[in-house]
């Protein structure tokens, strides 16, 4: 039998109530599933990832290594990235078995910077943004796009984000919406101490150079990955990996956009 993952987030679903049912459904269709944490052996035909888009993000991580499709089906608030809700997921469910879906491929980026450890792949991949900086304290980063030296702002943070990460928090930072299937990366920053600092936009094939002039923290998809000392970099480019996520749904990203009342 070919084996299909869930992954639930327990606060959303508490005892696994709605995994199991998942599970014992896909199970009456002659399919091997199993309830994972997210983690690198998520190799399957694709995966449930029951809860919201933080759940999706962690389990984008290791699915995009393998590229493993997901399948969301919200169990929160809505989401951009989730397919359906609760009450419909088993009928989507149908849906993909039966292939009447479509495969949405997300760009991703890959972060590289300076540590005293090594970190794996896939905590340094992200599906929504890297950030460096100390939000909360500002300071100075110098910018540079294919080693060609762009711009040196003072900022609580920069932020580069993907089209999927741009209704996050670089849209909170004042960072510009970009369509999901387009090709193009953000450049936001965080609180800019200056009345001339715009977002930036360039191309997919960019790669991006972030200098800290002062200890700063790297976050990835919101969470903390490392740190770079004063003069350091991190380095931003777009994975060669990538995010595969089944919709069996129509999709509209712009009325998803005014429900969130982004529009």
């Amino acid at each position: 039998m070919q084996s299909i993952k869930i992954i639930a987030n327990e606060k959303r679903d508490r005892g696994l109530s709605y995994a199991n049912e998942v599970k014992q459904f896909l199970h009456g269709r002659g399919y091997e599933s199993e309830i994972i944490q997210p983690c690198e052996q998520i190799r399957s035909l694709f995966c449930v990832v029951l809860g919201g888009d933080g759940t999706m993000l962690r389990v984008a991580h290791y699915a995009a290594i393998y590229d493993t499709p997901m399948i969301g089906i919200n169990l929160g608030n809505l989401g951009f990235l989730t397919d359906v809700d609760r009450s419909n997921g088993l009928t989507a469910l149908s849906n993909v078995l039966a292939g009447k879906h479509i495969n949405e491929k997300r760009i991703m980026l890959e972060s590289e910077f300076g540590t005293d450890e090594i970190i794996p792949l896939p905590q340094r991949l992200s599906l929504n943004e890297a950030c460096i900086g100390n939000p909360g304290r500002l300071g100075e980063y110098s910018i540079y796009v294919n080693e060609q030296y762009m711009v040196t702002m003072r900022a609580d943070a920069i932020i580069v984000s993907t089209p999927t990460g741009s209704t996050a928090y670089s849209l909170a930072a004042g960072g510009p919406i970009l369509a999901p299937g387009g090709q193009m990366v953000a450049i936001t920053p965080v609180c800019p101490h200056s009345l001339s600092a715009r977002p930036l936009v360039v191309g997919t094939n960019d790669t991006v150079r972030v200098v800290a002039k002062q200890s700063s923290v790297v976050r990835i998809d919101g969470h903390r990955k490392g740190n770079v000392l004063s003069g350091e970099s991190i380095f931003v480019k777009t994975s060669m990996h990538r995010a595969t996520i089944l919709k069996t749904t129509q999709t509209n990203f712009y009325a998803t956009l005014r429900k969130k009342k982004l529009l």
